[in-house]
């Protein structure tokens, strides 16, 4: 494992913990990694605006970040945006029209901002989780002028989500990327974008082989990048998916599970 030459890690419920924070294990773990000249890669289903400060607060550098599950790659001391793919606009209308006639609550993200039709409890928690604001577009928020990165839909119910995921899965399944980062949250992005492809373009840039390549994931977004190598490892809080995906499982998110396999097999290696 000593040949281990870039590291993609998940955020949410991977490498945070459930509190949303990062032990000083953990940041001297990852730390040592980079000095020993392992890359490392934040790969995430957040915006890149959430996603940046972890990057800082760990002390990474310029690390590449995936985001928007794929959809975006951004560097995160500099804040560069290098990729943007966008679901095509009149796709984008159409999945928002459907979304609307269903009374759906939805999110759009574009240029790297967050937008709502109206606020309710569910923006609230999301932006305490992700540390964001949103833009409340009113009627707007249907007809945006510019394609989005992502098109989100929230549901706690479960029932009802069941009904989203079956009506748009059915409808855009062959026209989008379709994930569930989350129970309650089911994600739309340009079909030609998923972590894995990402990972695997960034390595290739490096001039990696996926063989040398170690990821880290919990839930069915990560199940791409999970699956595109033999040293990659699901959290034990990970969802059956992430579980089947992975090559290997490591301790949960709660106990530094991705620190104490890096230094495991790579520090130590």
């Amino acid at each position: 494992m000593s040949s281990i030459q870039m590291i993609a890690i998940d955020l949410d419920d991977t490498l945070l913990r459930d509190d949303i924070s990062v032990s000083s294990y953990t940041k001297e773990v990852l730390g040592k990694a980079l000095e020993k000249g392992v890359r490392i890669v934040i790969a995430t289903g957040r915006m890149f605006q959430a996603a940046r400060p972890w990057g800082k607060a760990i002390g990474l550098g310029d690390v590449p970040v995936i985001c928007y599950t794929g959809a975006m790659t951004g560097l995160c001391e500099s804040g560069k945006i290098v990729r943007d793919v966008r679901i095509e606009k009149e796709l984008a209308l159409s999945i928002l029209a459907d979304i609307r006639s269903h009374g759906w609550y939805a999110h759009t993200y574009i240029d790297d901002e967050l937008y709502v039709p109206f606020r309710d409890e569910r923006t609230d928690a999301y932006e305490k989780q992700c540390a964001v604001k949103a833009h409340v577009a009113g009627d707007d928020f249907w007809h945006p002028a510019k394609a989005p990165t992502k098109i989100l839909v929230c549901e706690h119910d479960k029932e009802k989500m069941k009904e989203i995921e079956a009506l748009l899965g059915e409808t855009y399944g062959k026209l989008v990327n379709q994930v569930k980062s989350k129970p309650y949250f089911f994600e739309m992005n340009n079909k030609e974008c998923s972590k894995g492809r990402a990972v695997e373009s960034l390595a290739q840039y490096y001039g990696i082989s996926m063989d040398h390549v170690m990821t880290f994931g919990n839930g069915n977004n990560d199940v791409s990048m999970l699956s595109a190598t033999p040293w990659s490892f699901a959290v034990a809080n990970g969802t059956k998916s992430a579980r089947e995906a992975a090559a290997h499982e490591t301790l949960s998110n709660n106990e530094d599970g991705v620190a104490r396999a890096v230094e495991k097999y790579v520090l130590e290696g």
